[in-house]
C-alpha cells in the first residue's frame, strides 16, 4: 500500500528555481495515487524492490501522529548533466558569503523505538521514512530510504552502538549526527543491496537510483568519532616476522581490534617495492608499541636519506567508531551541496564510489575482466560546486578505504581543511576535484583548500597501464591553497603517475612543503604546467620511488625547487622536460643521492619550446653510476638552456649524450673551482676556441663569465614529523 497526504489525489509540485517551497502550508493527510508516489520517490526517495513490485510506504513520524508531511522536492538538473554544465554555486551558497554556521544538534527528540512517534508502527526494511521532527536512534534499523526535512533532525544515542542500514538514498535536509560519547560506543550508516549499473551520475541535485548520502539544501551532518592519532612512523627497521612495532609517538586512542596497514619502505630493485603493505589487527597497545594479530610479511627498512630525514613506515589506523559505509559489491557515496558548513571528523568510510562496466575486457591475473569507469561526480566524499557555503568545513582524521573513486574531492567548493586524513586502496586520483575538460579550457578552481598531514595510500586503477598521470594529490586550480606535512605511498599507474601533480590545465598556486613521496611506482611529483606564475616547493622528500623524484615539464614554467631531498629513486633524482619562463626554473639546495639506482642524479629530457635557463644552484649530487648532471635534450625540440653553479658533486660531474644537438647555453661553475665554463659539444671546443676537450663529460668546454658570486653548496635540513597531526573532537 502506498501512503500519502493528499487526500484529493494531488500530485506533488515540482519545484521551480526562484519558488518557495510549500513546506509551511502541508495538505492534510490522505490516499493519493501511483503516480504520486512515483514523482515523490523521484525527489529522492528510494523504491525498494519486493516480490518484484516497488513498495513505498511512506511514513509518518509526528508524535501527534496526525500533522501532515510536505512532498520532496524533486531535482532540477538532469542526471546526465556533467558539472561543468552548472556553473556557479550550489542553490543556497551565495559566492563571497560565508557559511551559514550548524545549527545547534539536538540529543533530547523522541526515540526511533517508540511505536507511538510513527504512524503504522516503527518502520521497518520497505519503508522510505520521512523525519520533520527530532528523532533519536536508540536501536538497530533497517529502510529502504530516508528524508530529513529542513528543521528535522535524526541523532543517533551517544550511549547506544547502533547501526542505520537503508537500502535507499539518506537525503538530509536538516541535520544527521552520529557522534558517540566515547570510543566504545560505534555509530554506523551502512548502505545495503546497491546495484552499481543503476548509477547515472552528474546533476546538482538527487539522483533516483544514485544511492548514498546526500546532504543538501540547508543540511548539516556531524561524523564526530573518537579522536586518535591517524598514523604514526614506526622507531626502527622492521623484519618479515616481527609481531610488535616500536612507534615514533605514542598513538593516541588506538585500541585492541583496530585494523592498520604498515607502508612499503623497501628500495625500488626489489621486487614489489610499491605494493608490499602489511595489514594486522592491533591486539595491544603501551606505550609506543603496538603488537600484532600476526607476524609481518614484508620488510619495512627505515631509511636514512640525508638531510636530516631519517624515517620509517607509516603504520596508519584505518578504524574509526563513526562509519559511513556500503558493502564490497556495492558502493554508495556521500554528496554535498549544502549551504551549511560541515564537520567530518574521525570518520571510516569504506566502499564508497560506484563505478560502471564497459563494453571492454581485460586480461587480469583472473582472466577476462571488464574494465570499469567511475560514475561522474559520485566520489566517497564530495562537496559538490558548493563555493563559499563550505567555507570554515573541517574533514579531519576520517579515513577513506577500499573507494571505487575519487577520494576527497572538494570541487567548487572553498575553504575546506582536511587534516590528518587517509586515502587507503583508493581507485582514481584520491585527492581531487574536476579537471580541465579539455587542453584550451582551464579547471575550475576550488580556493583555500588545506591538505594537512594527510595520506594517499595505495591509489590505483586497474589495467594499471591505463593508469596514466595517477596520482595521489592533484594539487588543482585555485588561490590561497597549502598542503603541508603529507605522504603519498603505494601510488601506482603508468607514465606520469606521481605522488602529487600539478595537473595540465589546473593551475594553482600552492604552499607546498615538508611532503613526502615514497614507493611510489613512478614519480615523486610530476609538474605538467606551462605558466610564468612562480610556484615555490620547499622541503620536498622523495625515496625509493620507481621513476623520478620530481619530474618537471612541460615546456615552459616557473617553478623554484628548494632545500629538498631524492634518494634512491630508481630513474635518477630529476627529469627537466620544460625550459623556464620568467624568472626561469630554479633547483637549489637539492639533496640528490642516487643510492647507485641510477645512471644519473639530474637528467634532461626533449624540451618542445625555447626558453630561459633552468638553473641548478648549491645542490649536492651523490650515488650516481656514470655522471651527476646529464644533458639528453632531442634532436626534434629545443636544445638545453640550463646552469649549474657552485654544485658538490661525488664523481663525474657531467654528461653530454652523443644524441643529443649542441646545446643553447650551458653553463658550469663547480662549487669551490673559482671559474665557470659553457659546455660544448665534443670537438667543437678547439684550441682555438680558447677550449679543451673533457672525455669524461663527452663534451668540450672554453671559459665563461658568471655574473653571480660563488656560494657555498647547501645540505638541507628538513625535520619531518613522526606521525600525524593532533585532531580533537568538535567542542559543542
Amino acid at each position: 500500500m502506498v501512503r500519502d497526504h493528499d487526500p484529493y489525489g494531488r500530485q506533488p509540485p515540482l519545484e521551480r528555481p526562484g519558488e518557495p517551497q510549500p513546506d509551511d502550508n502541508p495538505p492534510p493527510p490522505g490516499p493519493v495515487g501511483r503516480r504520486s508516489a512515483l514523482r515523490w520517490a523521484a525527489a529522492g526517495a528510494v523504491l525498494a524492490a519486493v516480490g518484484g513490485e516497488e513498495v513505498l510506504r511512506r511514513t509518518l513520524h509526528d508524535r501527534s501522529a496526525t500533522a501532515a508531511a510536505t512532498p520532496l522536492r524533486p531535482s532540477t538538473a538532469h542526471p546526465h548533466d556533467h558539472p561543468h554544465d552548472h556553473p556557479g554555486t550550489a542553490p543556497g551558497a551565495a559566492s563571497g558569503t560565508s557559511a551559514a554556521p550548524p545549527p545547534p544538534v539536538d540529543e533530547q527528540g523522541r526515540r526511533w523505538s517508540d511505536q507511538a512517534g510513527w504512524e503504522g508502527g516503527v518502520p521497518g526494511p520497505r519503508d522510505t521514512v520521512r523525519i520533520r521532527d527530532r528523532v533519536v536512534l536508540d536501536t538497530d534499523a533497517a529502510v529502504a530510504g530516508l528524508v530529513i526535512d529542513a528543521g528535522g533532525s535524526l541523532v543517533y544515542s551517544p550511549t547506544r552502538t547502533v547501526t542505520l542500514s537503508s537500502t535507499g538514498s539518506v537525503v538530509v535536509r536538516g541535520t544527521l549526527a552520529l557522534a558517540p560519547a566515547d570510543a566504545g560506543t560505534a555509530h554506523t550508516l551502512r548502505f545495503t543491496g546497491i546495484d552499481e549499473k543503476r548509477f547515472q551520475g552528474g546533476g546538482m541535485g538527487v539522483v533516483e537510483g544514485d544511492t548514498g548520502l546526500w546532504v543538501t539544501g540547508d543540511g548539516y551532518l556531524r561524523l564526530d568519532g573518537a579522536a586518535k592519532t591517524a598514523w604514526v612512523r614506526a622507531a626502527a627497521s622492521l623484519r618479515p616476522g616481527d609481531r610488535t612495532v616500536t612507534l615514533t609517538a605514542a598513538p593516541d586512542g588506538w585500541q585492541t581490534g583496530d585494523r592498520i596497514a604498515v607502508t612499503p619502505t623497501a628500495p625500488p630493485d626489489s621486487g614489489g617495492f610499491s605494493t608490499q603493505y602489511d595489514l594486522h589487527t592491533v591486539r595491544s597497545v603501551s606505550g609506543r608499541t603496538i603488537t600484532l594479530d600476526g607476524p609481518l610479511r614484508y620488510p619495512h627498512p627505515r631509511v636514512a636519506a640525508g638531510g636530516g630525514v631519517t624515517v620509517g613506515a607509516e603504520v596508519l589506523n584505518l578504524s574509526r567508531n563513526v562509519r559511513v559505509e556500503g558493502t564490497p559489491g556495492g558502493r554508495a557515496h556521500i554528496h554535498l551541496t549544502s549551504s551549511r558548513r560541515q564537520d567530518v571528523r574521525h570518520a571510516a568510510l569504506r566502499w564508497l564510489g560506484p563505478r560502471s562496466a564497459t563494453d571492454e575486457t581485460w586480461t587480469s591475473p583472473q582472466g577476462p575482466t571488464p574494465v570499469t569507469a567511475p560514475v561522474l561526480g559520485r566520489y566517497a566524499l564530495h562537496f559538490h560546486m558548493v563555493g563559499d557555503a563550505s567555507r570554515g568545513t573541517t574533514v579531519e582524521g576520517v579515513v577513506i578505504r577500499d573507494a571505487g573513486n575519487h577520494a576527497f574531492v572538494p570541487h567548487g567548493s572553498h575553504g575546506i581543511t582536511f587534516r590528518s586524513c587517509i586515502s587507503h586502496d583508493t581507485w582514481e586520483d584520491a585527492y581531487w576535484w574536476d579537471g580541465a575538460p579539455d587542453t584550451r579550457t582551464p579547471q575550475g578552481p576550488s580556493d583555500e583548500i588545506v591538505y594537512d598531514s594527510c595520506v594517499a595510500s595505495r591509489t590505483r586503477l586497474e589495467p594499471n597501464f591505463r593508469a596514466y598521470r595517477l596520482t595521489g594529490f592533484s594539487l588543482g586550480a585555485g588561490r590561497g591553497s597549502t598542503a603541508r606535512d603529507c605522504v603519498a605511498v603505494g601510488v601506482q599507474g603508468a607514465e606520469g603517475a606521481s605522488g602529487y601533480e600539478w595537473p595540465e590545465g589546473g593551475e594553482g598556486v600552492w604552499t607546498f612543503e615538508r611532503c613526502l613521496a615514497h614507493n611510489n611506482l613512478e614519480d615523486g611529483i610530476f609538474v605538467w604546467l606551462n605558466t610564468s606564475r612562480h610556484h615555490v616547493i620547499s622541503d620536498f622528500v622523495a625515496y625509493h620511488n620507481g621513476g623520478w623524484g620530481i619530474e618537471h615539464g612541460a615546456y615552459l614554467n616557473d617553478f623554484t625547487y628548494r632545500s629538498s631531498v631524492l634518494h634512491g629513486n630508481a630513474s635518477g633524482g630529476i627529469a627537466v622536460h620544460s625550459l623556464g619562463a620568467g624568472q626561469g626554473t630554479l633547483f637549489d639546495g637539492m639533496l640528490v643521492d642516487a643510492a647507485g639506482m641510477s645512471d644519473f642524479a639530474v637528467s634532461t629530457a626533449r624540451h618542445e619550446l625555447d626558453g630561459d635557463p633552468v638553473t641548478l644552484s648549491r645542490c649536492r649530487f651523490t650515488g650516481y653510476r656514470k655522471a651527476g648532471v646529464a644533458f639528453r635534450a632531442t634532436h626534434q625540440g629545443a636544445p638545453d638552456n640550463v646552469e649549474v653553479l657552485d654544485c658538490a658533486f661525488d664523481g663525474n660531474q657531467l654528461w653530454l649524450d652523443p644524441e643529443a644537438p649542441e646545446p643553447r647555453t650551458v653553463v658550469f661553475r663547480e662549487a669551490g673551482s673559482g671559474g665557470a665554463v659553457t659546455v660544448l659539444a665534443r670537438g667543437s671546443g678547439g684550441k682555438d676556441g680558447g677550449g679543451r676537450e673533457v672525455p669524461a663529460w663527452n663534451a668540450a668546454t672554453r671559459p665563461a663569465t658568471v655574473r653571480t658570486a660563488a656560494r657555498t653548496p647547501l645540505t638541507p635540513a628538513i625535520r619531518l614529523g613522526g606521525s600525524a597531526a593532533p585532531t580533537a573532537r568538535l567542542k559543542t
